[in-house]
């Protein structure tokens, strides 16, 4: 498997050397390539297909490649789409960059994670947490809900991934569309009222620099992704996540469980490897290896799920992804205008 952040260019070379359509897939990636990689080797051992990876950088994980695809729409270079981030997904999919896809196998698939029209799936999410240090923090003081961390408590104590890239974008989105669907709008700015009022700081870098400054000691608080906690904890430092939730009563108001998502795009060069990939990671054999990768991401069948009770997140937060992703814009700039006028966001 050749990867590459340019391998378009590889890929256009291939498609023209008179190679079959059906012997090779152009995918791009968000997820993080030691996370990807093995499961696309795997579908090439299994079927023969070559697969052709282009992934972007950690800064700009998935918005790289959504602007790529929106300026290759007229002319596709990519076969199907692996986003670690489903908000921008949705919005491709609207915009008629992503191509409707039937399957009957795929009938059953869960309705809160599958486009009605077959333009995108979500499979193994992993959960929005809170990252905090291990020897610095003590579990009864952790926040509880996501509010909680806006108190006044947290003064100059708490950090943020630049919300318009990656998953905080999109986790903001959920935050604004689900308490909008439950008649309680006005909880989200007063949660980010509250950020801005206590310094929160948004750092370039992504969620794994959430991570560092925590462990810095730069703040008490991070927003990240699981995946990003597991990664430092392997390393033997000592980080740990909570589970906060977005409402206290009732069920539902867990955490938010932000999926991968996978698409063929329209006009994809090579449909029928596009398709067969596709299957292929939205298979049993594929939530597996996710949830045995360093990622731990959930399985989303109950059955491969049972296999890893220890990934489980209880109660996950419901909310419609297509409102999410409708809301995701407004919320990241309600964020944005909130920290710079206190100076804690470029």
């Amino acid at each position: 498997m050749r990867t590459d952040r340019l391998l378009w260019l590889a890929a256009l070379c291939a498609c023209s050397c008179g190679r079959a359509p059906s012997e090779q897939v152009v995918v791009y990636v968000s997820t993080d390539p030691h996370i990807a990689q093995p499961v696309l080797e795997a579908f090439e051992r299994q079927t023969g297909i070559d697969v052709l990876l282009v992934g972007d950088t950690e800064a700009k994980k998935t918005t790289g490649l959504v602007e790529r695809l929106r300026a290759e729409q007229d002319a596709p270079v990519a076969d199907v789409f692996w986003s670690s981030e489903a908000m921008h997904t949705v919005t491709l999919a609207q915009d008629g960059v992503l191509a409707e896809h039937d399957d009957d196998s795929l009938s059953g698939w869960p309705d809160a994670f599958r486009d009605p029209d077959g333009r995108w799936f979500g499979f193994s999410p992993r959960p929005r947490v809170i990252v905090y240090h291990a020897e610095r923090m003590q579990p009864d003081d952790l926040p509880v809900t996501w509010e909680d961390a806006a108190d006044p408590r947290w003064q100059d104590r708490v950090v943020l991934a630049d919300p318009r890239f990656g998953t905080t974008g999109g986790h903001l989105g959920a935050m604004l569309a689900g308490w909008t669907e439950r008649g309680q709008p006005e909880r989200f700015d007063a949660m980010v009222e509250g950020l801005a009022a206590n310094n929160a700081r948004m750092l370039p870098g992504g969620n794994a620099a959430v991570v560092d400054a925590v462990l810095r000691g730069e703040a008490d608080l991070g927003f990240t992704d699981a995946d990003d906690v597991r990664a430092a904890q392997r390393r033997g430092l000592p980080v740990k996540m909570l589970y906060p939730r977005h409402d206290t009563d009732g069920t539902g108001g867990g955490t938010f469980l932000m999926p991968n998502t996978v698409s063929i795009v329209e006009g994809a060069p090579n449909q029928i490897a596009a398709e067969r990939l596709l299957a292929y990671l939205l298979s049993d054999d594929v939530a597996r290896q996710l949830a045995e990768s360093d990622s731990g991401n959930i399985p989303l069948s109950s059955a491969v799920a049972a296999d890893y009770p220890d990934l489980i997140a209880p109660d996950p937060f419901t909310v419609d992804l297509g409102l999410a992703a409708a809301r995701r814009a407004d919320a990241v700039d309600r964020l944005l205008r909130a920290l710079r006028a206190t100076g804690t966001a470029p």
